[in-house]
Parts: structure tokens; C-alpha cells; sequence
């Protein structure tokens, strides 16, 4: 498969999600149209709501107040802090018969595979055995349905039982976006404080991201730069 590689470093996040969502009509659209794999980060930082997510999850005083950004998703999930990460975003076409799960898999393993060597190979993916059930974590009135690196879903990107990668999809006809962020530096956990919650459960909730994530920084041991984890990942799809 021939992918086109776009990698836009430090640009807005409204840009970046108008970006991903008219490749994916353009995909839709045109049988000829070839895969396309982003490669981004945001400036400034930006919280990310999912598509269907409620506006009043996060406090978007607070969010001003620390020069943050707040956009919504084409893609579902929950709410993300885009920060010290990598985000990807893959447009590509589907059977219509293949399900979220199998694309989803399809998409996974490429990162897995091309993250394997800063983590010595312990990366894994997820059981379903190995996550509480997703209408457990989608409660309402739990940090989990609020924040996407406070729980592990089937099938994700983890490093001894902690969550290093988080995504969402949407299909658009046979078209599939799916977005995603890999975790780089710590600075993700400041999401906890944007919440639009009391401070007990602001609390319960970095308690709960700290507990459940962990970051390419800390696998490797010191910092690395986001160029080099982009590099890494184009080797995933063959690039």
C-alpha cells in the first residue's frame, strides 16, 4: 500500500482536525484517493473533545487561563489534552464488512511494531479480558467518561499493564479516519485540572491517570524528541 505522509509540526488544532476530516470526505469520495497517514503536534497545547462528547466537561476558563486551546473531534472518545505527544491521524479505505475492531487492529499493530524498539519489545495489546467493560467506564459521573487516558480500552497500545497510546475512529461511507495520541512527555496529566468537576474528583482523576498511563520518556528512560518518535512511526506502515 502507497501512503502519502504529512507531518505538521506546531499548528493549530483546529486546523489539524479540518485537516483530517476533509481527507476523509475526500477519501470518500474518490475511489483513486491513496491512504494518508499525519503526523502532528499542536500549538498552542489543545484539549480535544470527542465528537459526541458534552461541551461542559471541560472548563474552558481554566483552559484560557493556561493559554490552552479546546476543539471538538471528527472522531468519537473522550476528552484528550494534546501536549508533550505525537498525534497520528490515518485515512484509509475499508471493506464495509471489516469492522471498527479489525481496522482499528490493522492500525495498532503498525505503531506497535515500529514503537517496539524504544521499549526493549514489552509493548502489548490489550484483551478483552485484560479491561473492565466499556459501559463501565462510560458512566456518568466517573473521571473515565470524561478523559481518554483514564482507563484502557480493548486492544491499545500498553507498556506493563499502562497505556501509552489512546484512539477513536469514524467511518465516513468506507472511508475511516482514526485519531491518535502517543504519549510522549507527562505534561498530559495537567488534564485533571481542566475538568469542568469538583477538586475531589479533579483528585480521583490525576490519581487515576497516573496510575493507568505511562510515556515513551519514561520506557526509554530520557527524553526523546518528537521528530524521532515520528520517524519511528513511519517505519510501522512501511514508509
Amino acid at each position: 500500500m502507497q501512503w502519502t505522509v504529512e507531518q505538521d509540526f506546531n499548528l493549530g488544532g483546529s486546523y489539524h482536525m479540518l485537516r483530517d476530516e476533509a481527507l476523509a470526505l475526500a477519501m470518500r469520495d474518490d475511489p483513486a484517493a491513496r491512504p494518508v497517514l499525519r503526523l502532528y503536534t499542536w500549538q498552542p497545547y489543545t484539549v480535544s473533545l470527542g465528537f459526541r462528547q458534552k461541551e461542559e466537561d471541560i472548563s474552558k476558563e481554566r483552559c484560557a487561563e493556561f493559554g490552552i486551546d479546546v476543539v471538538r473531534r471528527p472522531t468519537g472518545g473522550r476528552a484528550v489534552y494534546h501536549s508533550e505527544e505525537l498525534t497520528y491521524a490515518v485515512i484509509m479505505r475499508s471493506d464495509p464488512k471489516e469492522s471498527i475492531a479489525a481496522v482499528h487492529n490493522t492500525i495498532a499493530l503498525a505503531l506497535l511494531n515500529a514503537l517496539q524498539p524504544i521499549a526493549g519489545g514489552e509493548l502489548q495489546m490489550t484483551s478483552a479480558r485484560d479491561t473492565a467493560p466499556i459501559r463501565e467506564s462510560y458512566q456518568e459521573g466517573k473521571p473515565t467518561n470524561i478523559v481518554c487516558f483514564g482507563s484502557t480500552s480493548r486492544y491499545e497500545i500498553t507498556y506493563r499493564g499502562k497505556k501509552l497510546v489512546g484512539s477513536a475512529q469514524r467511518r465516513f461511507g468506507d472511508a475511516v479516519l482514526q485519531h491518535g495520541s502517543i504519549l510522549i512527555g507527562q505534561e498530559h496529566l495537567r488534564l485533571a485540572q481542566l475538568l469542568n468537576v469538583d477538586e475531589r474528583l479533579k483528585t480521583k482523576t490525576l490519581e487515576l491517570m497516573q496510575r493507568e498511563t505511562t510515556t515513551l520518556n519514561e520506557i526509554a528512560g530520557h527524553e526523546l524528541d518528537v521528530t524521532e518518535v515520528a520517524e519511528l512511526v513511519k517505519t510501522g506502515f512501511k514508509l
